[in-house]
């Protein structure tokens, strides 16, 4: 079963990316806009994890790469 390690949110809170861990061990990311389309809001998947990657530490950089690389945003953690 995969287990949601941690999210985190781009500074205007319109993109989030969330670092998983799967059940072989390897980690993988997530990335989500900030949708509201006829009455509806919910987070719309823009990039599933294509990317298997060994180490906890190695996500969160690579989290944030994408925080960066989709939402255009300065990202500070």
């Amino acid at each position: 079963m995969e287990q949601l390690l941690k999210e985190m949110l781009s500074p205007s809170n319109q993109y989030k990316v969330q670092i998983i861990k799967r059940k072989d061990g390897l980690y993988t990311t997530e990335v989500y806009m900030w949708q509201e389309d006829s009455g509806y809001e919910y987070w719309s998947p823009i990039k599933k994890g294509l990317t298997l990657i060994e180490t906890e530490e190695s996500a969160v950089i690579l989290a944030i790469e994408h925080l960066r690389e989709y939402s255009g945003e300065i990202i500070n953690l």
